[in-house]
Formats: structure tokens, C-alpha cells, sequence
């Protein structure tokens, strides 16, 4: 369950579950069954015709997406459905309510959260969360948006469908909504220890910790405050912690008896699953309802009839330049999103002003270091009734406010007079159509998260689906002279604007402590007895519910046997190309695309040149080349290429968690006929990237840098975790070291380099390129087509005849000796700016091949979804906690994510082995565990990853089937065994990490080592002790 909307963009994460997972698409329509069944279709559900209680009202083909859309509507209830008929065995279900929040206080994400609590039909506590591990879905959730809530899940298995469609349905329509799900979810008054009735009272609820958590993202706290301001009729739907505490048990009744009815919902379905038995099972669920005369009520944005300008206070970021730490932005109105040709014009004009290294207005604002990067909602929102474009700048010094507008202003109306490079023009058109070829494994939710919006706001959800149509059409008009320019003229030149701009205040933080002390202070300076009593016995009575055991055996489920005992290998070829490069090929159907990687090794790298490799891999995308500017590059690769990456991999052997690999990947792909126009671009970028280009260097460290303290806030408990994995392994240190708390101080201390200083960097990034590109270190892997390999075997040939063919400058005695030693202590804080807790926990685990690996894995999830999540969640107050076992690192992880009372955390942290071992597990606990797990490992995925966790990893298919026939058979007596050894009596083997806001019983006296906040660990000072650790200077 999850709140997340920044721009026009939902992002998804379950509690405890990650389940966005690339799948498997298989394209019958290149073939003449697709085709036909398509047609068969088309003839099937004619306008008009009446399908178990609907009636369709339009069908639409997109032969360029392979898809038949179908829209309908129920005859009794009036909802509507949009059914997208595809042979894609990944099929989606969803059902949304338009939900316009009356007031901050959250009721409809509250409502979201309270809804899966329990239903009529099933009425178990939680029954989403217990249906996590009872299904193979890979994707489960439920989101709040701005001004709709909606429910999806995808999954490839029928009966799993079936099992969620009845769940997610009755969770909507007939929700217990009991008060006491509202006070464990919501917001609730109790004391600090539930049982102690003279301990102080408190606010907490789930939502109101996961909102406070957002709070403290700066970035979300300028979108959201920002929204507030020009769409007041749109109050915040994930709620504000400071009205969360207003809002009422029966209000939120109220709100579900208004809004969750069939009337009011949209129902999605995608896939190959068939339409009619949809269309009976929600016929049977709506047929009940009666109509309500209720219409879309879309809210509208304020009058800009003229300018206006809004400034707030927010807070101040430690990690950032105290000088430079405003945000501001221009907002524009650009007509109804129901225009669906001009709101694709104004994508490619807003794209062209600002996308890129050859945009205007990247070069005016953000080269020009006036600012360190785009502001939070820069860009084009459509998911509205109305494009709003807004373009702006955080990192920026107070007296460079106005210059900010006055360049945007300029920089706009310079572009209008001199017109838009057509060239740049054909790259987004290119880039736009590589897209659509590109067969993305969860193509279904990228549907249904791109109508969805806009068919909440009267947008044609059919004329959303459209593609080649307008392209054709916008072509034409581009031969028209001043085209895209008449969308400036029309629409920003000299036109009314919307100013809004967040200045810091260093005693934020503080005064919502102060505001939240006010507020509790207010609803229990005057309670009487028996209020207080009362308050106590509910808290009791909730910690009742939350330890009752409970009966499933209500809820549907798979079972271990609907489980493939095979696993899905995939045929992989392998040789050797010039100078024994070896050379991995996955030849299968690719629409045309073929897709390239490879791996450089980094393994003799010098220690001292670790930490910059993150810079180093970015810096091959954004310096430019000392043949080309970055801006010309970015054109060429945009017209050629599907893009182009480099990044950092690193990961343990199979056969040994402290034995690890360090590479360069490099990623790319292209039509068929690109590719060698792919390699040369490569090459160019590997060969001759100009490190010394000091402005470009300072504005890359600066944009990273910036909002290092929001990116820990959105992710704060993969943050604790690789902290307290470091001290672990040597793998998990130098992970740390790469993407942890360590990057993040250290791209900090880049930052805080002057001008002068500048070429030290450069010249560090250029002895990595010195050391790593050369063939002795080079692997590559090829996916594509059989028409295309012999074309693929010559382009690459000529790549490696490009790259120098001399061994690595560094001896074996060299190789990096730091992680191998060093590890930090195992017990951190890091002080930040938030409201709310991070805490990660770690311990050692066994190698991938190792037989207890399997067994770990299993009680990892078994401890999540029967004991951690009660414990963290519903009795501790976060929004997410549990355990987990990554195989190939072999690391045992505990964690909990904006968590008000990481005290709990702890404790319950070190108690879970024993819990496990005396727990009288089910068989039902056992197959539950395996179904979850599964999900993961069986998810489908898109052709261009298959063969990739042997390149990337080196986890052959015969180890993953010996890894899959282990996870089948783990027995309850495995499950004890590994808790007993590996959890049990292991405290002084635990490895603790805290995020978040001090405590008292955070102290040195307690064994902690305090970070502060923004003081990097200079690597390259390290004193070795004797023992093996090390003090960081």
C-alpha cells in the first residue's frame, strides 16, 4: 500500500515486497494466430452488443501496440470498464474510485490502507497482506493518487487471478471499515508503552508515520506544497500529519459510502486472459448496487488569469551548501489534457526546452551552475484536466531568485524567435518509437498507469492508446512553418505565470515537533478519567486483536504444487571474438532490436580510485568527448540508440560470500541496422571522454550531490541495510562504499571542492579509464534475433579492434586490500533531518551454493509475513519492517522503514531467532513462504534480461536449479535448524544501523558509533589497526 505521487509519475512499493518485476512478453501477433484472434475479437464485441450485464460501447485496434481495446459499461451500476485484449500471459486487473480528498486530513489514503483490513467475505485482519504469500502475483498494491485511488495486480496464473479479482473486490465494496483497523492504520491516541497506563500519550498510526515520513523528504514536501497552491481544490490525499489527527472514525465511513461504489469506479482488465469471464465475476459483484446519480467530479486547477506568487518556508538540508538552498519554479496552463494531439505536441515541445544536455534551458539554469538541478515538479503534467508545465530550479543562493526568472523567461522567448532544431525533434520521434519496439515485460501496468489519470479527468481513455495516427499527423504539421514555436506563443510567451518558491528555514524541523507537542498537548491537556481510560483499554484492546491467532482458512490460495519444479532455462552460446574477448549470445525473437552489454573488470583498480567509480560511470554519459560536446553526443545517441549506459556491478561468487567482482557494465541497445553506429558511440565515449572538462564535472558532482538527504529519506532502509551489511563482508563494504551513506558523504565531499580543486577529480576519473578500458578486462553478452547474429559478429569484432589489447597496469599483489580488512562499526547512527526511523540489522549468511541458503531464504519471509510485520507495523507504528535473505551476498537482513520507534525494532530484531525456533510453524506457513519467494524467482521476464543473472552473476540454470529444488524441499525442521544456528545466541555477531532523528538511548555509553550528518570517511586517510578494523580520519 503505498502513497507516491511526484509529477505525474506513481511509484509503487508494498511493505515488506518489492513486486514490479520485469516479465515475459510474448508477441503473437507477428504471427497469423494473433492476427486472427484479434479479428475474431473485433467481430465479437461489436458497439451494442450485451456481454454478461454490459454493454460495449466502443472497441479500438492498435495493430502498432498488438492490442484490441475494448470499453464498456455496466448496465445496472453505470461503471466503467476498459479491457485491453493481448497475447500477453502477464495479465492486470484493476479497480479505482475517483476519490477528491475534502480536506488534508488523508481520508482517502487512510480509507486505501483501512479497506484491505478485512471484508465481509473475508474477515481475517489483513487479508492483503496475508495474501502476499498465498499467491504468485508480481504485482500487488494498492496507491492513492491526487484525486482517484485505485487497486491493481498482475500475475500470469488463472486461479491466482480469480483467488485476487474476489479479494481486491470485496476488500473495495464490502470492507469491515471496524474502528479499530482505523486507529491502527490512521491515527490514534495511546501511550508510549500500550500496557503502561502512566506512560505519555502519543499520536500514532500508520499513515500518519508513513505522511510524517514524507515530510521529511524535501523535495515531496516543495511537489506537495506546490500543488496545494495551484490546484486548492485538490486537497493533499495522503493526508498531512498536522490534520491526519483531525480526521474522524465516522468521516471516514462517510468517505467510503460516497465514493467506493461501482458508479464511481473504473474497473481495468489487461491480458489473454478471456473478457467475459471478467465481465461475469463483476457482474455478480456489481449487480447488487444500486446506481448512484453521481457524475465525474473533475476539479480544476486556480484562475491564472494573471500572475501569482506564493512563497513558503521548508526545510533546511545538512547535507547540501548552506548558501544554496531555495527552491523556485514557473508554472504555465497549456490547455485540456482531452486534446490528446496537442498534449503530445507539448510533450515534445516542454522535452525540447528541457531535456538533455542540449535543451536551452538545461544549458541556461543548470551549466551555468545558477542552480544544481531541475525543481521537484519541472516538466509536463498531464495526469490533470489541464497540461501544467512548470520549469524551475533547486540548490539556488537567495539573490539569484530573480535572475532565475528573469533567464527562464528569456531563454524561452530566444527559443520562440529562433525556433526548435528539427534534428532534435527526429531524435525524440526515434527515441519514441524504439519504445514501442521495445518489449517491456510489465507492459500492462505501463497501460494502465498511463490511462488511468487522465480517464479519472474525462480523457478518452481509447484516444490515450493512440500512436501512429498522430505521429503521422504531427509530421505533417511540422512542414508548417513556426509550428511547434505557436505552442510557446500560444501558451507561455508574455502569458499569465504561477511563481512558487520554498525558502529554508534551519528551525524546520524543530517547529514541527513544537506544532506536533501543540496539537497532542491540545487533545489530552483536557481528558477526563474515564477518556483516559478509555484511550487505555483501546490500545489494549488493539494489541489484543493485533497477537489473536487467527483462522485463513477463508482466504484462497495456490499451493506448493502449482509450483514448476523445473526451472525455465533459457539456451545460451557462447565464443571467443578478437583477442579471446568472450562473447555470450541469447538468440531469440527481439522485434528487431538487438541488445548489447558488457562487462569491463575493475578488480586490480586501486583502493584509493573505489569511491569514485560511481562518478566515473556517470562521467561517460556527461562530459562530452574531446571529439564532440555531450550535447551533440546525446543527439547521436538519441537518434541511433535506445540509449546508452555505464554503471558499477559488483557481487560475491557463488562458492564464497567474501570473494567478490567488481566491473564496469556498459548497456545499449538499438535497431537491428544501428548497432554499429551504437559501438562507434561507445567507443567514442570509452576512448576519449574528456575528463577535464571542469564546467561539465562540477555541474554532474553538483546534481548528484543535490538532495542526497530526500534520496535517503525515499529509500532509508536499503540505506540502513548496506550499512549494516558492510561490516559483514568484503562485498557488502565495498557495496557501501559504491551506492551506501559512504557514496552519499563522499559525492558530498566532491562537492565541496572549489574551481581550482576540480583537476584532482579529473585526474582520478582519467587513471580509471587508464586502468579499466582494454580488451584483457572485457566480456560482452548479445541478445537478438537469428537474422541479425552475423551482422552482431562483425560489429563487435570492429568494437574490439577499437579498444586498446594490453593487460591491466596493476599486479595481483596490488589488488585492493582495504575491503577485505576494514569494516564499520557495528553499531551506527547517522543524525538526519527526519522525522521518522530507518534501522537496518545484518548477520552473516552462507555462500549461494550452500545447502542452508534455501532454508534461509524461506525464514526470512516466513519471519516478514508471520511475526515482523505485526510486531514493526501494526504494534511498532511503521509503515514497513520485516526480514529478508539476498541468496548471492549471503546476508541476513533485518529492517524497518519510517518507523517512529526503532527502540521496538530492536528489540523484537533480537528476540526473532528464538521466536522462530519455538514457533509452532504450519505447513500453511511453510507453502505460504514458498509461494511468496517464488513470485520473485518465477516472475516472467523480457527477453533482454534473459541470460543475464549468468553474465552479471555467474549463477548458471543448473545452480538455480539446484537452488529452486532446495526452496521446494525446505521442511519445518530446516526452518528451525537455520534459526537456531544462524539467529539464535548470535547478538554479538548482529551488525546494527540507525537512521533518523536522535535519541537518548543513542549514545556511546550504549556502544554506538554516531556519524555525523555531512562528515565524509576519507578513504584516503585510513589508519589500520591492528586487529583489522580501522579508524576513519
Amino acid at each position: 500500500m503505498s502513497f507516491r505521487l511526484l509529477k505525474n509519475q506513481l511509484k509503487s512499493v508494498c511493505v515488506g515486497q518489492k513486486f514490479q518485476r520485469q516479465t515475459q512478453f510474448t508477441s503473437g501477433l507477428n504471427r497469423k494466430t494473433g492476427y486472427s484472434s484479434l479479428a475474431k475479437a473485433q467481430e465479437l464485441y461489436t458497439p451494442g452488443s450485451k456481454l454478461h450485464g454490459y454493454t460495449v460501447l466502443r472497441q479500438k485496434q492498435v495493430p502498432e501496440l498488438e492490442l484490441l481495446a475494448i470499453h464498456l459499461k455496466h448496465d445496472a451500476s453505470g461503471a466503467e470498464h476498459l479491457h485491453i485484449s493481448r497475447d500477453d500471459k502477464n495479465n492486470v486487473f484493476s479497480i479505482g474510485f475517483k476519490t477528491n480528498p475534502p480536506d488534508a486530513t488523508g481520508v482517502p489514503h487512510i480509507l486505501e490502507h483501512t479497506t484491505l483490513c478485512g471484508s465481509e467475505k473475508y474477515q481475517v485482519r489483513d487479508p492483503f497482506f496475508k495474501m502476499l504469500n498465498r499467491s504468485l502475483a508480481n504485482f500487488m498494491n494498492a496507491m492513492t493518487a491526487s484525486d482517484y485511488t485505485f487497486y491493481p495486480f498482475a500475475t500470469t496464473n488463472k486461479v491466482d487471478f480469480a483467488n485476487l479479482r474476489d479479494v481486491y473486490l470485496d476488500a473495495t465494496l464490502h470492507p469491515l471499515l471496524r474502528n479499530l483497523d482505523f486507529t491502527q492504520e490512521g491515527w490514534r491516541l495511546e501511550h508510549a508503552d500500550p500496557r503502561d497506563p502512566e506512560s505519555p500519550l502519543a499520536f500514532k498510526g500508520v499513515v500518519y508515520n508513513e505522511m510524517k515520513g514524507q515530510m521529511s523528504d524535501s523535495s515531496y514536501l516543495y511537489y506537495i506544497r506546490f500543488q496545494e497552491s495551484i490546484y486548492p481544490s485538490l486537497n493533499n490525499s495522503g493526508g498531512d500529519p498536522e490534520k491526519i489527527t483531525d480526521l474522524t472514525y465516522e468521516q471516514l465511513k462517510r468517505f467510503h459510502a460516497q465514493n467506493y461504489h461501482p458508479s464511481n469506479s473504473k474497473v481495468f482488465t489487461y491480458g489473454n486472459f478471456p473478457l467475459e469471464d471478467h465481465l461475469r465475476h463483476l457482474n455478480e459483484n456489481f449487480s447488487e448496487f444500486e446506481p448512484l446519480e453521481k457524475s465525474l467530479d473533475v476539479k480544476y486547477p486556480i484562475d491564472l488569469s494573471e500572475s501569482k506568487r506564493v512563497v513558503m518556508r521548508g526545510p533546511f538540508d545538512p547535507l547540501a551548501d548552506p548558501n544554496r538552498q531555495h527552491k523556485t519554479s514557473l508554472t504555465w496552463f497549456m490547455g485540456s489534457t482531452d486534446d490528446i494531439y496537442q498534449s503530445f505536441c507539448l510533450k515534445v515541445v516542454t522535452s525540447l526546452l528541457t531535456d538533455g544536455h542540449a535543451s536551452p534551458l538545461y544549458q541556461a539554469l543548470i551549466e551555468s551552475d545558477l542552480g544544481s538541478e531541475y525543481s521537484p515538479n519541472t516538466g509536463l503534467d498531464n495526469s490533470s484536466p489541464i497540461n501544467i508545465f512548470s520549469i524551475g530550479l533547486q540548490g539556488v543562493s537567495e539573490e539569484n531568485l530573480n535572475k532565475v526568472e528573469t533567464i527562464i523567461l528569456d531563454v524561452i522567448k530566444t527559443t520562440y524567435e529562433k525556433g526548435f532544431d528539427l534534428g532534435r525533434v527526429e531524435a525524440i520521434l526515434h527515441q519514441a518509437e524504439l519504445s514501442r519496439k521495445h518489449k517491456v515485460a510489465n507492459f500492462g501496468m505501463n497501460v494502465l498507469y498511463s490511462v488511468t489519470p487522465g480517464w479519472f479527468n474525462n480523457v478518452d481513455p481509447l484516444k490515450m492508446l493512440e500512436w501512429t495516427a498522430i505521429v503521422e499527423r504531427f509530421r505533417e504539421d511540422l512542414k508548417k512553418p513556426k509550428f511547434l514555436e505557436s505552442f510557446l506563443e500560444k501558451f507561455i510567451v508574455d502569458k499569465p505565470l504561477f511563481s512558487f518558491t520554498m525558502v529554508p528555514e534551519d528551525a524546520y524541523g524543530g517547529l514541527l515537533d513544537i506544532s506536533e507537542q501543540k496539537r497532542l498537548e491540545a487533545k489530552t491537556s483536557n481528558l477526563t478519567y474515564a477518556e483516559r481510560q478509555s484511550i487505555y483499554e483501546l490500545g489494549i484492546k488493539l494489541l489484543e486483536k493485533q497477537e489473536e491467532k487467527e483462522d485463513l482458512s477463508c482466504l484462497p490460495t495456490l499451493e506448493v504444487k502449482d509450483i514448476p519444479k523445473s526451472l525455465d532455462s533459457v539456451e545460451l552460446q557462447y565464443e571467443k571474438s578478437k583477442n579471446d574477448v568472450p562473447v555470450q549470445w541469447r538468440v531469440a525473437p527481439t522485434n528487431g532490436l538487438t541488445y548489447f552489454r558488457a562487462l569491463l573488470s575493475l578488480e586490480e583498480l586501486p583502493q584509493d580510485l573505489h569511491p569514485y567509480l560511481p562518478l566515473f560511470a556517470d562521467a561517460l554519459t556527461n562530459l562530452g568527448t574531446n571529439l564532440h560536446s555531450m550535447a551533440e553526443l546525446e543527439e547521436e545517441i538519441k537518434r541511433k540508440t535506445g540509449g546508452i549506459s555505464a554503471s558499477v556491478h559488483n557481487t560475491c561468487s557463488p562458492d564464497n560470500i567474501d570473494a567478490w567482482t567488481l566491473n564496469l557494465a556498459l548497456s545499449g541497445y538499438s535497431l537491428d541496422k544501428d548497432i554499429s553506429q551504437l559501438l562507434t558511440l561507445l567507443s567514442e565515449l570509452l576512448l576519449d571522454t574528456n575528463y577535464h572538462n571542469h564546467d561539465k564535472l562540477r555541474t554532474l558532482i553538483r546534481g548528484i550531490a543535490s538532495g542526497s538527504a530526500n534520496v535517503i529519506a525515499e529509500s532509508g532502509h536499503s540505506y540502513a541495510r548496506s550499512v549494516a551489511a558492510s561490516a559483514l563482508t568484503p562485498a557488502s563494504k565495498l557495496s557501501e562504499v559504491l551506492r551506501g551513506v559512504e557514496q552519499v558523504k563522499f559525492i558530498n565531499y566532491l562537492d565541496s571542492f572549489d574551481d581550482e580543486s576540480l583537476p584532482l577529480i579529473s585526474a582520478k576519473l582519467a587513471q580509471i579509464a587508464k586502468y579499466v578500458i582494454n580488451t584483457n578486462n572485457l566480456r560482452v553478452a548479445l541478445t537478438c534475433g537469428t537474422e541479425a547474429v552475423e551482422d552482431n559478429r562483425v560489429a563487435i569484432s570492429r568494437f574490439i579492434d577499437c579498444l586498446p589489447a594490453v593487460p591491466s597496469a596493476i599486479s595481483k599483489s596490488d589488488k585492493l586490500e582495504y575491503f577485505e580488512k576494514v569494516s564499520l562499526p557495528r553499531n551506527m547512527f547517522y543524525s538526519m533531518p527526519f522525522q521518522v526511523s530507518y534501522a537496518g540489522i545484518g548477520i552473516r549468511g552462507v555462500p549461494y551454493i550452500h545447502k542452508d541458503g534455501a532454508a534461509l531464504q524461506i525464514l526470512a519471509n516466513m519471519l516478514t509475513h508471520k511475526h515482523l510485520h505485526s510486531e514493526i507495523r501494526e504494534k511498532g507504528g511503521a509503515y514497513g519492517g520485516g526480514a529478508s535473505y539476498n541468496g548471492v551476498s549471503g546476508i541476513f537482513g533485518f529492517y524497518s522503514y519510517r518507523d517512529p520507534n526503532p527502540s521496538n525494532t530492536l528489540q523484537v530484531v533480537s528476540k526473532a531467532g528464538e521466536w522462530a525456533l519455538l514457533n509452532q510453524w504450519s505447513q500453511r506457513d511453510l507453502d505460504d513462504a514458498k509461494l511468496s519467494v517464488f513470485q520473485g524467482i518465477d516472475a516472467p521476464q523480457s527477453v533482454e534480461s534473459e541470460g543475464m543473472i549468468f553474465f552479471l552473476e555467474g549463477i548458471s540454470d543448473e545452480l538455480r536449479q539446484i537452488r529452486r529444488s532446495r526452496l521446494l524441499d525446505v521442511s519445518i525442521s530446516d526452518i528451525q535448524s537455520v534459526a537456531e544456528r544462524y539467529l539464535v545466541g548470535q547478538k554479538d555477531k548482529l551488525s546494527t544501523s540507525l537512521l533518523g532523528p536522535s535519541k537518548d538511548w543513542i549514545n556511546k555509553s550504549n556502544n554506538w558509533t554516531i556519524a555525523e550528518v555531512g562528515a565524509f570517511s576519507n578513504v584516503d586517510t585510513i589508519d589500520f589497526a591492528e586487529d583489522g578494523g580501522a579508524a576513519l580520519a
